[in-house]
């Protein structure tokens, strides 16, 4: 099979690049005009890589792209906690309509698209069903655009579709938000929300690739809704003990009430984004709430129809993240 990955130089993308070609896949690894492919130098010399660059929200950089491919992994986005809504509507529904067309015009089979569960309020919940679960964060942008995304995937002709949804947590090597957690919690500014003991899915890259790899290959996959993610419901305070462990660190001493936290940070957000608007806030909406409530979502889907078994544990894919840190 002769796979395009968007976004294959990025974080995630480059771990489902991999996963394909240890699989004996062909991958077309598609690389932004100004990103740095560092991160697939482990495949660069690999025989079944083809690499190319494009913006997707450019529509002629898109033409072609899916010539000679059976399936499409996009996993390339723009993905943060703030920002203008227009930034997020061109790169990911805008990008992902184009992609679309062009993937179907070519006669592509499987669309999968990395998702977020940030398309679901974190409302509290646990071994929630990613499929019945609404999808009801309308207010954060970039959740937004995830939604829109999804609907434009299902609601595609010629083509079918598969959403992936990673656990709250993705981490593993080259992780570019992970050394900022390391610093936080090295310097003792990490803050817990209440005594930690919310719940959430990590989805070590290894497994999610493993994942993505399953809803490519397995037919049964066509027009469903997975959460890719590691087995277990690690509280943060059980992630951020054993993070700290591996570190040679305290666990976190900082601990923050949640309403007030959650209200603060709203408003700061807001008036940051008034005076600001170039510049990121030092606290969001979106950050205060992440530990306020449990997001733990049920992998059965992945289990039962594509054979999915997470070979790494959260415990082993903290300490080979932790490993994997370059010297400072």
């Amino acid at each position: 099979m002769k796979v395009l990955v968007t976004g294959a130089h990025g974080f995630l993308g480059s771990h489902i690049s991999e996963s394909l070609l240890a699989a004996d896949h062909q991958v077309r690894a598609l690389v932004t005009p100004w990103g740095d492919t560092g991160n697939l130098q482990g495949v660069f010399r690999h025989p079944g890589l083809e690499l190319q660059r494009a913006d997707l929200s450019k529509e002629g950089d898109v033409s072609g792209l899916c010539e000679g491919i059976d399936a499409v992994v996009h996993a390339a986005a723009r993905v943060a906690d703030w920002g203008p809504w227009s930034a997020f509507y061109q790169t990911n529904v805008v990008g992902t309509r184009q992609l679309i067309e062009e993937a179907a015009s070519a006669g592509v089979q499987r669309f999968v698209l990395i998702s977020s569960v940030a398309v679901h309020r974190y409302s509290g919940f646990r071994n929630a069903d990613p499929r019945t679960r609404p999808r009801d964060n309308v207010r954060d942008a970039y959740a937004h655009s995830k939604i829109m995304a999804e609907d434009l995937v299902f609601d595609a002709k010629r083509i079918e579709g598969v959403v992936v949804r990673p656990g709250l947590w993705p981490l593993g090597p080259r992780d570019p938000n992970f050394r900022r957690v390391v610093r936080a919690l090295e310097q003792g500014l990490f803050p817990m929300v209440g005594s930690g003991e919310s719940v959430i899915n990590t989805a070590y890259a290894e497994n999610l690739a493993l994942g993505v790899r399953l809803t490519l290959e397995r037919p049964e996959a066509a027009g469903h809704v997975y959460v890719i993610a590691d087995e277990g419901m690690p509280s943060w305070r059980e992630l951020l003990t054993e993070l700290a462990r591996l570190l040679g660190e305290r666990p976190p001493r900082l601990h923050l009430p949640r309403t007030p936290t959650k209200a603060l940070a709203s408003g700061l957000e807001a008036t940051w984004g008034a005076l600001f608007p170039r510049n990121e806030p030092p606290m969001t909406r979106y950050r205060a709430g992440l530990m306020a409530r449990d997001v733990h979502f049920s992998i059965r889907h992945a289990v039962e129809e594509l054979g999915y078994r997470p070979s790494v544990t959260w415990q082993e894919g903290l300490s080979r993240t932790v490993g994997a840190l370059a010297p400072i």
